[in-house]
């Protein structure tokens, strides 16, 4: 298996999250089907072989959903979860149990969307025992590929597994991205040598550097900006005061963290909000959420509220 063919799968199942979001999020046999397993069955676990794959592998402390196999025994849990289910210490825990009552080295856990796999036997904390995590509508394909890479099934069965990413993964301009038509520069175009950045571009995951300075939203006049934090706190108020997202779509979630929500309101872990940032109408903003975390959870938002990107152009 290619590197570039694992990318391939990634960026469909990219697809197909954002496509069939709701349906997917509702089941967690849907999630497996559609999400699941067709990443395991390209990274050579084939699902239909019991002798490679075991659906309900019993141990001493219950069934978890997969168990891979090498030479009869389990090398690997996965404990599987529905699209957009929290992948917390509860989920952890379980999938421990499991490997731990079976001697079984490593655990998995996955929603479709997010794969994380743990040592399970490492002399650490296990914090540090994280080798993979993977986050397929957070992150480029590329990254998720050379992340997935490790999950092969020639790696995990071999006498000295390697969880570092392969030193040559597919190069991003190599990659096609989506056609979208090229935005009308309109007469209020800037007369200087600003570059411009619509939400619509493809380009970047999510912007870095530099800074932006100006932003300006649909017919609005341009405000000024000193960070992409702002750029995403104005463009979340202006969606409120559209009428376009109210306090009843509220929690907005990223991973294990909520992205908006009600004044007052915590993480589903029970955490408070990093911090928050008031916006209209009782609704909060957390900005300790990661940029690269926010940027594509906001992208998607716009998608989700069929609001034109290119109504949102960024000026640095």
């Amino acid at each position: 298996m290619a590197l570039g063919n694992l990318q391939n799968v990634i960026e469909k199942l990219q697809k197909t999250i954002e496509a069939h979001h709701g349906y997917l999020a509702k089941n967690e046999t849907r999630t497996r089907q559609v999400l699941i397993d067709p990443l395991l069955q390209k990274l050579g676990w084939n699902v239909s072989n019991p002798n490679i794959v075991q659906l309900e592998y019993r141990v001493k402390q219950g069934q978890p959903d997969y168990a891979l196999m090498s030479k009869g025994k389990p090398l690997a849990v996965i404990e599987a979860k529905r699209l957009e289910s929290d992948l917390g210490d509860d989920q952890i825990i379980q999938a421990l149990a499991y490997a731990v009552a079976g001697g079984i080295p490593y655990i998995i856990i996955t929603n479709g969307d997010t794969w994380e796999m743990y040592d399970v036997f490492k002399p650490a904390e296990f914090e540090d025992c994280l080798l993979i995590k993977l986050e397929l509508s957070q992150q480029p394909a590329d990254k998720n590929a050379a992340q997935a890479w490790a999950m092969r099934k020639s790696n995990l069965t071999s006498k000295e597994p390697d969880f570092k990413p392969p030193k040559r993964a597919m190069n991003r301009s190599s990659v096609k991205p989506n056609k979208l038509p090229k935005p009308q520069p309109s007469d209020d175009s800037p007369k200087n040598d600003n570059e411009r950045y619509p939400f619509a571009s493809n380009e970047r995951l999510y912007p870095q550097d530099p800074k932006p300075t100006e932003l300006k939203i649909d017919d609005n006049p341009k405000k000024t900006v000193k960070a992409w934090k702002d750029v995403m706190h104005e463009v979340v108020t202006w969606l409120i005061d559209e009428g376009i997202l109210s306090g009843n779509d509220c929690p907005i979630r990223v991973g294990k963290r909520s992205f908006i929500d009600l004044k007052g309101a915590v993480n589903p872990s029970g955490t408070k909000f990093k911090n928050p940032q008031a916006l209209p109408k009782g609704l909060i903003l957390q900005r300790g959420i990661e940029t690269n975390q926010q940027w594509p959870r906001l992208k998607k938002l716009l998608l989700e509220r069929n609001v034109d990107p290119y109504k949102i152009e960024v000026f640095y």
